[in-house]
């Protein structure tokens, strides 16, 4: 039995992937099993209940859609009421889910609620002479990011699989401030961000760039001061999205992968920073803040967060 995703897309806070001193942010506590979990609960959505999101499910249930352990399943859904990203309406202790023998009674209905949701206004804009409705998030607190369930089917039918969730999410986060929705980020800090080693994170960005949903760049700073990297995430998964990024992405993509194949042949470790082209730098390449649906932001916001990104990328 196949369970679908019950709604096409949801709202996580943009800063569960926020780069913290000394602590660590609500994914790297989570790791991408609990956010894989976490997606997978919304195969299990109740409609018309006065939680936005409440679920039904069992343990076996979950266990079918992530192929994780009993013990696994139960120990990440402990992780996550303990975060407060979600609580268990039915369930008061958690060993009441234990028989007598101490196993776990895996069949048991949850019944689950999600907390820990963006606060968002619905708001109104004309674009081309139409008006669109738009979430815009109350504060910064509550910016998000939009994770679209089709993407991630998407990545599952190309062999991606929930490995490859967190760096969507993390280039989701970091794009939503330029006008060609790309991500600035060195490899380092995305490795700090997503808890993961290096070595991963080049394998990563492999991975994505030969599956065509992902194209990564080096561009030579403005003031010849080193190399910024900037990556495209395609973002659609209908056809006309994907033959438009093909269009604009595919022969960069494909030498990128080239080079790292050389690599793998003569058995040194991928380095994806060093096997990127160099391009020009280019004027439209100046971030600006266009997608109102994502992120708002006031003209001082605006300034703050351009200061925010200098401080960051530098």
């Amino acid at each position: 039995m196949k369970f679908n995703y019950t709604v096409s897309s949801v709202k996580i806070k943009s800063n569960w992937f926020d780069l913290l001193d000394r602590k660590q942010n609500t994914y790297q506590k989570l790791t991408y099993k609990g956010l894989n979990l976490y997606f997978q609960l919304f195969k299990f959505r109740l409609y018309g209940q006065e939680d936005e999101y409440r679920f039904i499910t069992s343990i076996t249930l979950l266990r079918k859609v992530t192929k994780y352990s009993t013990v696994e399943i139960l120990n990440l859904l402990k992780l996550m009421k303990k975060l407060q990203v979600i609580k268990l309406e039915n369930l008061s202790r958690w060993d009441y889910l234990l028989d007598e023998q101490g196993n776990v009674r895996d069949k048991d209905i949850l019944v689950i609620v999600a907390t820990d949701l963006p606060l968002t206004v619905r708001k109104e804009k004309e674009v081309n002479g139409k008006k669109q409705q738009y979430d815009e998030p109350v504060d910064k607190d509550n910016y998000y990011i939009a994770v679209s369930f089709s993407m991630l089917e998407y990545y599952k039918e190309l062999g991606l699989n929930e490995r490859y969730y967190p760096m969507y999410c993390l280039i989701s986060k970091w794009s939503h401030g330029y006008i060609d929705g790309k991500m600035n980020m060195k490899i380092e800090k995305m490795a700090k961000c997503l808890d993961f080693d290096k070595d991963t994170i080049h394998k990563t960005i492999y991975e994505m760039n030969r599956k065509y949903v992902l194209s990564s760049h080096r561009k030579t700073r403005t003031a010849g001061n080193g190399y910024r990297f900037e990556h495209y995430l395609l973002t659609k998964c209908n056809e006309e999205s994907i033959e438009r990024f093909l269009a604009q992405q595919k022969e960069h993509m494909d030498r990128l992968v080239k080079r790292a194949d050389k690599r793998k042949t003569s058995k040194q470790k991928l380095n994806i920073e060093e096997d990127i082209d160099i391009d020009s730098p280019k004027e439209s390449n100046i971030p600006t803040i266009v997608d109102i649906e994502k992120i708002q932001v006031s003209k001082r916001e605006e300034d703050d967060f351009y200061t925010d990104i200098e401080a960051i990328f530098g």
